[in-house]
């Protein structure tokens, strides 16, 4: 069966995911201003995907190789370009049509966007002192001649394109190009003076406009307009090869590459005029497909940023837990030492994450912290930590990946604030993303020197914490410890291979083994067997890994798929994928957690992944995935999948076709798994608390002063996961991973 039949296209799969925000914006039993929210989280997204995805697609058209490689799906370059071009643009068309119902919707609840010509008196009034103390000191007027070159335009900022005509001489025309102001002193949206049981909001776009003569006095004209437009660029990175320079230096020139990589597309008021319109497009040196008519304002994920002026229009808020095992003002480490602990962001708190380093970096007995970084908050309290612990003596190391995209700025800031801290940094390595979640704590105790250790699915970001949804795993499990250090010894040295018994790392090992996890499900399937394999991920594109479930799918394996944005597998293809079902959960949370769970003949496995099943992931990144010893944490994870499959209001049926059908799930009463983990989680504490006030093994009620009898200790390793002496192998990708985990012996 030739492969467009078999998968879909990457690219038109995860439009299909955008498709599946823009279903939230329009769907009315969607808070009012969360709906407008996930327009702007639509917008964020396609702006990302043109230029990432469209940049590289047509990177690829451009190709001078006479020879153009097919993409997944069977398609060729410019067919996957042209396909994914009219799938855009259909969705931009829903995308303005559905912003027009929200702003109407708005208006009855007494939300009014206003522009310029809609102001009452004191509006006006109000807007023009507001030009003249917020905007106009930012504001850089840039004549624009037909002459001479188009001045410099960044990505991902908006502009005026200003249009100044005169009676006396029609066809002269005077032309400049304004960048519009937004930032933190100057945001997008200001709220004006209103009348009762009203907020009138305007852009700031809106109030330039306004004021356009304020800023062009000097010139004549009878008329002036101005529309507005936005550049996108190639945001492909590259680092330069000279060994001269430092990996920060080179990452500096790289990011200012960045932003003047070649314009990709031209989004324009489509009320531009052409004349106007065609001095940007051919001083952009972009054709006429590259150009993209829009409505009035463009930047749209500032919709995200809107104020909150009706907080009952919004979702309700869901107030993060804390664990019940974990008690305020008290040590996480004493917890850890007894039993291994699962949070779930963000119906638990991220603070006990917070919490964790802190004590690490206080307690006299922690000698050393070692932490992976891919994506950290702004004024990120996790570095505060670490440069606290550096300042306590503690030794601190810190692996900061450069190369996150997007982010690379901040973290080039990062490291300079760990620099200056005392912390010793590593800037990640050549070729080699360091992409996992990982914390490892080292204490002496008595004797001897012991661990803990933290594994993720997330980033160690307080901001995204709050509503991305992911899990991690505390543990002083000595066999994760061992394998933690052996990746930070890794880091700190890349000649020194990585040994793992209980941990599973990419590039060298994830992929054999969760091959192998699948292929025991195929020969247990085979064999009359019980046999499933229910994966939660990011996204699936990884050729090989989604033919291997194919193959498992044939043998009779029950496949449950959750998979968020971009899934090139079709399921529910007579004869390929009869027995895989998939599902997209889109809610008030992103879902970002990998869980794996594998039946294993009645034994079940379960794992928690910071890699999703990508070609990235699996071999060109350096990832962690951790298996659930403990039963409880195990039972929990199998709990978190189920509530998630049987979602009836937020999943959608992935099937191939891009329709993004609801689920219907699989049962009758309606079931929304965001909601409903949060009351099992509710309950989990509730129980915890019932349990501590009951009575003692004597049955009398304990004394509150009375400490609780020790009943549980930390599951270990099971003995057929004995560490071994690492054997010598050569290097592959520049790292080399010498491991005795297998995939556990079928029962």
């Amino acid at each position: 069966m030739k492969s467009s039949a078999v998968m879909n296209n990457r690219e038109l799969s995860w439009l299909s995911f955008n498709e599946r925000i823009l279903q939230e914006a329009r769907d009315h039993t969607t808070p009012l201003m969360q709906r407008l929210r996930f327009l702007g989280i639509f917008s964020s997204n396609q702006d990302e995907f043109i230029k990432v995805r469209v940049a590289s697609l047509v990177r690829l058209t451009r190709s001078k190789s006479k020879i153009k490689p097919l993409l997944m799906g069977g398609l060729t370059p410019e067919e996957a370009l042209q396909r994914v071009n009219d799938k855009a643009a259909t969705a931009q068309t829903a995308f303005r049509e559905t912003y027009e119902e929200v702003l109407d919707a708005m208006e009855h609840g007494g939300i009014r966007v206003r522009n310029e010509t809609e102001l009452s008196e004191g509006q006006d009034a109000f807007c023009r002192s507001y030009f003249g103390n917020v905007v106009y000191p930012q504001l850089v007027p840039l004549i624009l001649n037909k002459s001479a070159q188009l001045p410099f335009l960044q990505d991902s900022q908006i502009y005026h394109a200003v249009k100044m005509e005169s009676d006396a001489a029609p066809g002269k025309c005077r032309y400049a190009v304004l960048r519009i102001p937004v930032n933190a002193a100057c945001p997008r949206f200001v709220e004006m003076p209103s009348s009762p049981g009203c907020h009138d909001i305007i852009f700031v776009d809106d109030i330039i406009r306004l004021c356009l003569n304020n800023i062009f006095f000097m010139f004549n004209y009878d008329r002036i307009t101005a529309y507005t437009f936005k550049v996108m660029r190639d945001a492909e990175l590259s680092l330069d090869d000279d060994v001269s320079k430092s990996l920060i230096e080179k990452m500096e020139e790289g990011l200012e590459h960045r932003l003047r990589g070649r314009p990709v597309r031209l989004i324009y008021d489509q009320a531009m005029p052409e004349d106007l319109l065609f001095l940007l497009a051919s001083k952009l040196n972009l054709k006429k497909s590259e150009l993209d008519p829009g409505a009035r304002y463009h930047m749209m994920r500032s919709l995200m940023d809107f104020p909150r002026v009706r907080p009952d229009l919004e979702n309700a808020v869901m107030p993060a837990l804390q664990h019940p095992d974990i008690k305020p003002f008290s040590s996480i480490l004493k917890v850890v030492r007894t039993k291994d602990i699962l949070l779930h962001f963000p119906y638990h708190t991220f603070n006990h994450v917070v919490e964790f380093l802190c004590e690490a970096a206080i307690d006299p007995k922690v000698i050393n912290i070692s932490i992976t970084l891919y994506r950290t908050a702004d004024h990120s309290r996790i570095i505060n930590t670490l440069i606290n612990a550096a300042q306590n003596g503690k030794k601190v190391t810190a692996c900061v990946e450069l190369m996150a995209r997007f982010d690379e700025e901040r973290n080039v800031r990062s490291i300079d604030m760990l620099h200056q801290g005392g912390v010793r940094v590593i800037h990640g390595l050549k070729d080699l993303k360091v992409h996992s979640k990982l914390i490892l704590v080292e204490r002496v105790e008595g004797a001897k020197k012991t661990g803990y250790v933290y594994i993720g699915t997330g980033n160690f970001n307080e901001d995204t914490a709050r509503f991305y949804s992911d899990v991690g795993l505390l543990s002083a499990n000595p066999g994760f410890v061992e394998d933690a250090r052996s990746i930070f010894n890794f880091l700190n040295a890349s000649h020194k291979p990585v040994s793992c018994c209980e941990l599973v790392a990419a590039p060298q090992c994830m992929r054999p083994f969760f091959t192998q996890c699948i292929e025991r499900e195929i020969r247990n399937a085979r064999a009359g067997k019980k046999a499933f394999i229910h994966v939660k991920l990011n996204s699936l594109t990884d050729e090989a890994m989604i033919r291997l479930l194919y193959r498992a799918s044939k043998a009779g394996v029950d496949v449950r798929l959750i998979v968020r944005s971009a899934c090139c597998l079709k399921p529910q293809v007579q004869g390929l994928s009869d027995h895989i079902r998939a599902i997209s959960i889109v809610d008030k949370f992103l879902e970002h957690a990998r869980i794996l769970l594998f039946c294993n003949n009645g034994s079940e496995l379960a794992y928690i992944s910071s890699a999703d099943w990508m070609p990235r992931n699996l071999d060109r990144r350096l990832e962690v995935a951790a298996p659930a010893h403990c039963p409880a944490i195990r039972q929990t994870l199998r709990d978190i999948f189920d509530i998630q499959w049987a979602d009836n209001v937020k999943a959608r049926i992935l099937d191939g076709t891009g329709a993004n059908r609801y689920s219907k799930g699989e049962g009758v009463a309606p079931c929304r798994s965001q909601a409903m983990l949060h009351a099992y989680y509710s309950r989990k504490s509730l129980q915890t608390k019932e349990q501590t006030a009951t009575l003692t093994p004597e049955g009398k009620t304990r004394n509150r002063g009375t400490p609780p009898a020790k009943t549980q200790t930390r599951t270990t390793a099971p003995k057929n996961r004995t560490r071994k002496k690492p054997r010598q192998a050569q290097p592959a990708r520049g790292l080399t991973t010498q491991t005795s985990q297998q995939p556990p012996a079928e029962s």
